[in-house]
C-alpha cells in the first residue's frame, strides 16, 4: 500500500525501470542461439559472456549508425 506521494513516485520510477530491464533482457535472450554446446561450466560461462559482449557491440553499432 502506498502511504505518501513520495512513495508513489518512487514506486512509479521503479516500475518504469523494471519494464525497461525486462524488455532489454528479453531482447538479449532472443539474440542468443537456441542451443549452446559446452563441455564444462567454465566453457558455458565463456560462451554466455561472449554472446553478451557480441550483443552489446551489435547494439552499440546499431545505435551509432542510426543517429
Amino acid at each position: 500500500m502506498i502511504k505518501s506521494n513520495e512513495e508513489g513516485m518512487i514506486y512509479s520510477q521503479l516500475n518504469k525501470s523494471r519494464k525497461i530491464i525486462e524488455t532489454k533482457f528479453s531482447e538479449m535472450i532472443e539474440a542468443y542461439p537456441k542451443h549452446i554446446r559446452s563441455v564444462s561450466k567454465k566453457g558455458l560461462s565463456v560462451k554466455l559472456s561472449l554472446f553478451t559482449i557480441a550483443y552489446n557491440i551489435k547494439k552499440l553499432e546499431k545505435d551509432y549508425y542510426n543517429k
